[in-house]
């Protein structure tokens, strides 16, 4: 079984890369994307991830603020700060 990976970051390119390094891995699969935590906190409550990979710098939101939100949403979901 597969764990499932939820990427958080406003840079396209990061995300892109990261998703393909993570994909590559045989226990690991991206399971979805966002590039703010609005987004990310409703895709996040559909996709069901083990995991979500935040950067704590994003453009239109706080990163920490996210991950505040993603503890109290989302508590298994286990969270990973870049």
């Amino acid at each position: 079984m597969k764990n499932r990976i939820f990427l958080i970051d406003d840079h396209p390119v990061v995300r892109q890369g990261l998703a393909t390094l993570l994909n590559q891995q045989s226990d690991l699969e991206v399971c979805g994307e966002a590039d703010d935590a609005v987004g990310a906190l409703a895709a996040i409550a559909v996709a069901k991830p083990d995991v979500a990979l935040v950067d704590l710098s994003l453009k239109t939101s706080s990163g920490l603020e996210l991950v505040k939100d993603l503890v109290i949403q989302h508590p298994t979901v286990r969270v990973v700060v870049l």
